[in-house]
This record gives C-alpha cells, structure tokens and sequence, in this order.
C-alpha cells in the first residue's frame, strides 16, 4: 500500500512513501504453505478432522449412547399393555381333559392340555379380532408358551367362543395347546411371551386399522399348576 504525504515547503510536491518489500525467504515460505496445504487430499482433511473431534468426545467422557428400554418381566398377575390390549395372566395349567378349551388330547397318546388363564381388554376403540390369520399375530393368539410353536386355541372361560374382542369390555379366556405327557410337569416353572405391535391406518393398498411390526413386548414367567381331572375348572 502506498501512502501520500504533502510536504510543507513544496505545495505542489508529493511525497510517496511504499511499505517495505518482504523478504524474498518470507515469500517462499507462504507460497510453500499454501502449496502444500492445497496438495492434502480432501478425505485426509476429513479424517484428520474427525480424529479431532473424537479425541475431544473421549476427552469429555466419549460418546453417550442411547439407553434401551428394557423389556419388561412380569409375573402371574401383572399387567401389560400392548398391541392395544391390556394383558393379564391369571394362571398357567396342565389339565388330563379338555374342560372348556377346545382341543382334544389323546388319551392313548400320552396328551395333555396346557392352558393359560389370561384376562385381556381391548383398549381400541373398535372390535378386535382374537384370532387374526397374520403371522405372527399381533394379537391374542399370538401369545406364546417358550417351548411350544403352534398357536393356542382360545375360547371364553365358560367354554363359548371367543372371535372378538369389544372396546373396554374385560374378556377372561383360556388359551389351550395340546402337549405331549412329560412335557410339561407340576411344578414347572414356564415363560409365555406377549405380543407388541404398531398400529397403522391404510389408504391405498390397504385400507382401514392394521398392525404391524409385530414383536415380543413382555415376558411372563410363571409355575405350572396341575389339575386332577376331578378338579378341573375353565
């Protein structure tokens, strides 16, 4: 930069003043720099970045990861809310007769009947079907006895049928399994699994209330209680 100054004793004189060249060693070495700066590859500068900041994360105590919600374990008589159904399991038992359920076991076969006493509300505000035909299922019968893969039989308490459930009105039901005798003793203790799901609306392809993305929303571990067939109730 140039700076101009009047000088006193000559009005029209004009003195030019420039500022002192830099060196020609100070010059190389800032266009070196720049050279050099401008040759580094652009993913080294990336990584080289976040090498930085990691090493700043960890120096303030790393990266904080997002807690899990554990997934709850229940026992007899503890509720569960999901699917949109409230869940209860009264009882788990194994039975010589088919009582009120609607399976058959064989006599010469060595069968018995696993049933779970359960009490469950259907917290949408529209009928729900017990037994849908998805797998798995989101719903009632699609609650699981670990060790046993197919899908219960489910009727009410009393033996009649059990194909919908309404809006909060308590349903208590019986889910039965045939199973083979030795499978399953007095005493035993068992762990039943109960569905979680997300519920969707459809307005193309698929229309109306559905859910999906089906899981295991809870556990229950409970002992199995044997019922002389004297004794047996629903």
């Amino acid at each position: 930069m140039l700076r101009v100054t009047l000088a006193a004793d000559a009005p029209y004189a004009v003195a030019v003043t420039a500022p002192p060249p830099e060196s020609s060693a100070a010059l190389r070495a800032v266009h070196w720099a720049r050279r050099t700066f401008e040759l580094i590859p652009t993913p080294w500068l990336i990584t080289a970045s976040g090498a930085v900041l990691l090493g700043t994360t960890a120096a303030f105590g790393g990266l904080q990861a997002v807690p899990e919600t554990p997934m709850p374990e229940l026992t007899i008589g503890e509720e569960y809310s999901g699917s949109d159904f409230t869940f209860t399991v009264r009882a788990i038992e194994l039975r010589d007769e088919r009582g009120t359920t609607l399976v058959s076991p064989d006599e010469e076969k060595g069968e018995q009947v696993l049933a779970v006493v359960i009490d469950v509300v259907n917290d949408f505000p529209v009928a729900r079907v017990v037994s849908p035909d998805a797998k798995p299922s989101p719903s009632v019968n699609g609650i699981r006895v670990e060790g046993v893969d197919e899908k219960p039989f489910i009727t009410q308490v009393d033996g009649t049928s059990a194909s919908m459930l309404q809006p909060d009105v308590p349903a208590s039901l019986v889910l039965a399994w045939v199973v083979p005798r030795g499978a399953f003793d007095d005493g035993d203790t068992v762990r039943l699994t109960l569905p979680d799901s997300t519920h969707y609306v459809g307005s193309s392809v698929i229309s109306g209330d559905y859910w999906w993305d089906v899981t295991v929303g809870a556990t229950v571990t409970g002992t199995i209680v044997e019922i002389p067939a004297t004794e047996e109730v629903p």
